[in-house]
């Protein structure tokens, strides 16, 4: 009987109800085969059996999972498989391994195996696995393999085909068998034993998620039988793709057994809902559904856990609620256990947790190393005397101290905890000497040493064990003593998931926090289920890479290409066969989740959040957005727009968002698809006010355009299709950030000097954005110097996987460029391209914004060239956005602008013109005019003064900004400087001066949730060490966090103030301190981006603060892959001291407009770019700091080697050194014009005759030429 029921539930009670009456019908469980999808589902239909089954005794059931089966099959049918092997050398029994071993195999045949053109050994590895996988379980022969290799147009199959070949000769040869390798073997078995002879009775259940060597299996059985009950979901087979569950089965399952399908009559109505909304791109509203739209991923999780809490309240059980998402990082699991461990037990599932996050396991490691005499830091010894032994860290300085003059355990006395200690040593020292296996010393260890450790903790130990032992029977005691660093290192960074040692029960009081596979997997059904990061590109991953294809190495393709197309419908059924099944399993409600950034503050790609979108009201197909304007006459053309290229150049303060946001709106209701208009910004600070804005204005239209900078449109048209291949990148290459990106750089320099390696960075962007050859010879040693680090620079990339954010670019338009089928889907959907602040737009994204608008050519493009101000560091091509002004269909000119008062407008339209006078091609000629009636009104709106010094020019700054608080608590106040430099030292000023300041600056270093966890990070690197203790105390003090000027205590302490009982000390702020960073230091074995969390969410608690937390967690795990403290926090203090940090967006309190009032904001004249104060000043206008004469500016070394680097493209037209100095000037003219519009009310502008420079000596200095110019 095959049967088509979609409810689990029914499905198992048939199967258990055919099985007991078969047993009380007298037929033997040797002949009833039951096949279930894993060990927990196994375990749950055993127990429904033997609650059912009436008879006193029975043997052992026949109920399997497919690789459970094969396991014991080859188990009892050994000695058949051992004679049938050719060798020498012969088993008693094979070595049934994890993956482990199999991949510590191929990293030994990857070493003598050069696949030409694959850079990335660790990718390499990854993809022989998965295409090894797809070929096992999908039972393909050679010709098929071949087959699928010439659709595919695959370069590396001869290779990859010998690596697999040399790995299963290698896996043979030892008897080292995992679960793949087993299933080859199982195929030879049953079809050449009979061992299967006795099975005439057929139970399977979730056939939808079988995979064709399964199905072979069944096929093989079928003559035999006498019965079967096959259930199947026709829509199932979440476990498509990769895991290859065969999505035919149905017509397979009628083929063999030659009968009807039974099918469930019920309709699940929701099933077919997501379905077609996925499939079909339909909206239609999912019932009992509600999605929830956030900007932050800290506000997913604050909602979620508010939600969970309130049921708890209305005595809902942990058990009946789930939460699902794919990103199962740090944050998710801190979060969630400090609000909610005290009302229930979190169950973490996501099959991919490293075993060295086990304590046990790294202590043991840590432990195995020293006897090895492997050296291992001070971080790793913390875990074996802190976690291990139980001995809080304060009393261990003895130890740590011996340990560094030793390289091992001292033999010393502890004042306290010394029994436990002397006991260790004594352990350690008589395992270290017995002759035994390290899985006989690990286990001796603990079985001695350890008194107590939680249920959880032990399975994942036994696991370790259980991994040394494979590699010791595979390997050899020996071996694995002689190879013991490699084997260490690979159980440390393992990559691949094994599946469960235990099977799954979930008690009343269990919350499931799982990944969706995970759910649908254990068939983990709950009244409840939160999905997370629904806008996170992980729920819908790609199955595709340079070495496998898992749709096309799919059993049953027989299409003979494999296209765009293919990619997008197959990933699309993949995603709603997962959706439809976690909607099967939920009982009453969902509530699902997106935000517009990533944990690491990027913008989201997409995800799934377009299929579950659902108007909350029944006339949703006519939902319209709500915003209203009334356009001033500048504007009206913009509005009046239909069709065609149109440029738009917008004067400071003319509205030009809000314009832009008006015209959407107009587009949407003339019937364009929202998804088809495309908003390009050029800073991510743009893009997230431009969604979040369309949000708050059309909060009933459920589809919302593309709003995204030009480089995360780029990335998504590399991700998405599987694009990326096309471009010979793995599914999981990953950006190069600013933390990989200063490893590689240190990984390169030691032939090149600091000053040389620094500037070279800098020209690596200028070189491949320019598009330049640099295969010509040069008699310039620098430019050849050059070369070579480039070469290196690109090597590393390409080992380790990475594109760097100038590829990003580049590799998009090329992908265009060169494949017409992926340029014609791009161009198909790009109806209206919106390009916003096109005067920053480089050569490379106009090439792109040109070929994504070639076919419907409706392309507008708005800035304004006189704030072009990235020109002399970015490849920003201010010439294009003129030319495109004066070709475009359709020009634009909104002039008017009710942002500053009229003296303000004046000066800036002054400025205009005598720039014109000196450098003609500095502004693009637009005079700013005001909005009859709505500008403010302001007398001396313009203060200029040259004070006698810095002391005098700083002191009236603050006396001014105490005055304006005085009148206004609430006023908006802006400092505005040249230098990175000045606004560290203004800021310090300020504070000092008692006023509350914020600092608009990209600087790691500049941040107070940073300081505030680096200092801690000090702290635990040296906490004997008081002089860094009291740095600690006044990072915190100075932040707020303690009372200040009490660290002279801590400085007068004799010995180790860390060590003090805290009820001693007199200061009961000083003891609250001594007492947290005694806390601190006992956390210190926690993984480190663990800890970052924990003394972050300590600190701060705000939705902002609390999202740059989690950023600095992710920012340290990427900085710690190698597990080293010390070197992690090296890193973390260069990176301090960067000016900006890419690959990482961190919020700013600036978002939040009302919490700006009554602050002082500084910034770099460059921040302040998209902003307005109603008082701003600028002080330290001096030439040297923003030079606009020509004839006094100098040309730096570095600019003309930048120059000489773009002329690597050999269209490019080199500029002489007068013509650098007049590019610079001309950018620092339309710096300051920048910095007079952000002015409202008041403008202030100042700077000495006097200055201080090196030496701490006060010299003279010329001011700024626009004090005798346009300052009258």
């Amino acid at each position: 009987m095959l049967l088509n029921f979609i409810k689990v539930d029914f499905r198992t009670k048939v199967l258990v109800e055919k099985y007991t009456e078969l047993i009380s019908a007298g037929v033997k469980p040797s002949e009833i085969l039951v096949l279930v999808q894993n060990s927990t589902l196994k375990k749950q239909f055993v127990d429904k059996i033997l609650e059912n089954i009436k008879i006193d005794a029975i043997e052992k059931l026949n109920v399997h999972s497919f690789f459970s089966i094969v396991y014991n099959t080859l188990i009892e049918n050994w000695c058949f498989i051992e004679n049938a092997i050719p060798s020498d050398k012969h088993f008693i029994l094979p070595n049934l391994v994890g993956l482990e071993v199999s991949q510590f195999l191929l990293k030994d045949i990857l070493k003598h195996v050069e696949v030409k053109g694959y850079n990335s050994k660790k990718s390499l590895l990854h993809q022989i696995f998965r295409r090894y996988s797809l070929i096992v379980q999908n039972h393909l022969s050679n010709e098929q393999i071949q087959e699928r290799s010439k659709i595919l147009k695959e370069s590396f199959a001869e290779d990859a085909e010998l690596i697999i070949k040399k790995l299963l000769s290698s896996t043979l040869k030892s008897r080292s068998l995992d679960y793949l390798r087993q299933t080859l073997i199982f195929n030879h078995v049953y079809k050449h034993t009979d061992y299967f002879k006795n099975i005439k009775y057929l139970l399977v259940d979730d056939a939808d998620e079988m995979t064709p060597v399964c199905f072979d299996f069944i096929s093989y059985l079928k003559p035999q039988l006498k019965d079967w009950i096959i259930c199947f979901d026709s829509l199932g087979s979440s476990r498509c793709g990769y895991l290859s569950a065969d999505t035919s089965i149905e017509c397979k399952l009628i083929h063999l057994f030659n009968e009807d399908v039974q099918t469930d009559k019920n309709i699940f109505s929701q099933g077919e809902i997501i379905f077609s909304n996925i499939l079909e791109n339909k909206h239609e509203r999912l019932e009992n559904f509600t999605l929830t739209s956030l900007s932050k991923r800290a506000e997913i999780l604050d909602f979620t856990i508010g939600k969970i809490q309130n049921l708890f309240k209305k005595n809902i059980p942990a058990s009946d609620i789930t939460i699902i998402t794919p990103l199962q990082d740090d944050m998710l699991r801190f979060t969630l256990e400090e609000n909610l461990k005290h009302s229930c037990n979190l169950m973490f599932l996501s099959g991919s947790e490293k075993l060295i996050d086990n304590p046990l396991v790294k202590a043991s490691l840590g432990i195995l190393k020293l006897m090895l005499g492997i050296e291992i830091s001070e971080m790793d010894l913390r875990v074996i005397l802190s976690d291990y032994l139980g001995i809080p860290l304060k009393y261990c300085c003895p130890i740590f101290e011996g340990y560094k003059k030793t390289g091992g355990f001292p033999h010393i006395s502890l004042e306290f905890y010394n029994e436990k200690y002397q006991k260790f040593i004594e352990v350690f020292e008589e395992v270290k000497e017995k002759n035994t296996k390290l899985s006989t010393k690990v286990f001796d260890l603990f079985y001695k040493l350890v008194d107590f450790a939680d249920e959880t903790k032990i399975n994942k130990f036994n696991f370790f064990i259980k991994q040394l032992r494979d590699f010791e029977s595979v390997l050899g005691a020996k071996t694995v003593i002689e190879r013991a660093d490699e084997i260490i290192t690979q159980i440390e960074n393992s990559i691949i998931a094994e599946n469960p040692s235990t099977t799954l029960e979930i008690g009343e009081n269990d919350l499931v926090i799982a990944t969706p596979q995970k759910i649908i997997d254990n068939k983990i059904s709950s009244k409840y289920q939160f999905w997370l990061d629904v806008s996170h590109s992980d729920w819908v991953k790609t199955d595709t890479g340079p070495l496998y294809n898992a749709w096309v190495f799919q059993a049953d393709w027989t299409k003979d290409e494999y296209t765009v197309e293919d990619d997008i419908f197959l990933a699309k059924q993949k995603t709603a066969r997962i959706l439809r099944k976690l909607l099967l399993l939920a009982q009453e409600h969902v509530w699902a989740c997106s935000s517009l950034f990533d944990p690491s503050g990027v913008e989201n790609l997409g995800g799934i959040e377009d299929y579950l979108a659902g108007e909350a009201n029944e006339d949703d197909n006519n939902a319209k957005p709500v915003f209203k304007i009334t356009p001033r006459d500048d504007q009206k053309p913009v509005l009046d727009y239909k069709k065609g290229s149109m440029a738009i150049s917008a004067v400071p303060g003319a509205g030009k968002t809000t314009i832009l946001l008006a015209l959407i709106i107009k587009l949407i209701e003339r019937g364009v698809i929202p998804t088809n208009i495309f908003v390009l910004t050029y800073m991510d600070s743009a893009a997230r006010n431009f969604r979040e804005r369309i949000k708050n204005m059309c909060p009933n239209t459920t589809l919302l355009p593309n709003i995204s900078t030009i480089h995360g449109l780029a990335l998504k048209i590399i991700k998405e299709n599987s694009n990326f291949e096309r471009l010979n990148l793995s599914a999981d290459f990953d950006i190069c950030d600013d933390t990989q990106r200063m490893r590689i750089i240190k990984g390169i320099t030691g032939k090149f000097t600091k000053t040389e390696a620094d500037e070279f960075d800098r020209a690596i962007s200028v070189l491949k954005l320019q598009e330049g050859d640099i295969s010509k010879p040069s008699s310039d040693k620098k430019i050849e110097k050059f070369k070579t680090f480039f070469k290196e620079y690109q090597a590393q990339l390409r080992e380790a996987n990475l594109i760097d954010y100038d590829d990003i670019l580049i590799m998009s338009v090329k992908l265009l460029e060169n494949n017409p089928d992926i340029l014609e889907y791009y161009q198909n959907i790009c109806e209206y391209i919106i390009e916003d602040e096109a005067q920053d737009s480089s050569g490379v994204q106009q090439r792109l914004i040109g070929l994504l608008s070639g076919k419907h050519k409706n392309l507008i493009r708005c800035g304004d060239i006189n704030q072009a101000i990235t020109t002399t560091f970015s490849n920003a091509d201010v010439e294009g956005f003129r030319r495109f002004i004066a070709e475009a269909d359709t020009t634009v000119e909104m002039n008017h602008s009710q942002r500053c008062t009229q003296d303000v407008m004046t000066l800036a339209n002054n400025l205009v013109n005598f720039g014109n006078e000196i450098l003609p091609k500095a502004f693009f000629t637009s005079y700013m005019q005001g909005v009859t009636g709505k500008n403010p009104v302001s007398e001396n709106a313009i203060f200029s003064r040259v004070f006698e010094n810095a002391f005098a020019e700083r002191n009236f700054v603050l006396k001014e900004i105490k005055n304006i608080l005085t009148r206004n608590k609430n006023a908006t106040i802006g400092i505005l400087l040249r230098n990175n430099y000045q606004v560290a030292s203004w800021a310090g000023f300020i504070n000092d001066a008692g006023l509350k300041s914020i600092t608009r600056s990209e600087s790691l270093g500049q941040k107070g949730v940073f300081n505030t966890i680096f200092s801690i990070l000090k702290f635990i690197q040296n906490p004997f060490d008081n002089e860094v203790l009291v740095s600690t105390y006044e990072t915190l003090a100075d932040l707020g966090f303690y009372k200040q000027r009490l660290q002279l205590e801590i400085r007068a302490s004799e010995k180790p103030f860390i060590e003090k009982d805290g009820d001693d000390i007199e200061s009961a702020a000083l003891a609250q301190f001594l007492w947290d960073m005694q806390y601190w230091l006992n956390s210190s074995t926690l993984p480190l981006e663990e800890l970052v969390i924990r003394i972050g969410l300590f600190y701060y608690t705000s939705d902002i603060e609390k999202s740059n937390v989690y950023l600095i967690a992710i920012l340290v795990k990427r900085l710690n892959a190698s597990g080293k403290f010390d070197l992690t926090l090296q890193r973390l203090e260069e990176l301090a001291k960067k000016p900006t940090l890419s690959g990482f967006k961190f919020f700013s309190e600036e978002e939040d407009k009302d919490a700006m009032r009554g602050k002082v904001q500084i910034m770099t004249l460059h921040k302040s770019k998209g902003d307005e104060f109603e008082y701003v000043f600028l002080p330290e206008m001096a030439e040297k700091n923003l030079s606009i004469d020509v004839s006094k500016a100098k040309t730096k070394a570095s600019t003309i080697f930048m120059e000489e680097v773009r002329a690597f493209n050999p269209s490019y037209k080199s500029k002489s050194e007068l013509e650098l100095r007049e590019f610079n000037s001309e950018e620092s003219l339309r710096l300051l014009y920048v910095a007079i519009t952000r002015a409202q009310l008041k403008l202030y502008i100042t700077t000495s005759a006097k200055a201080k420079g090196w030496g701490n000596k006060e010299t003279e200095q010329e001011p700024s030429v626009i004090f005798g110019n346009i300052l009258l």
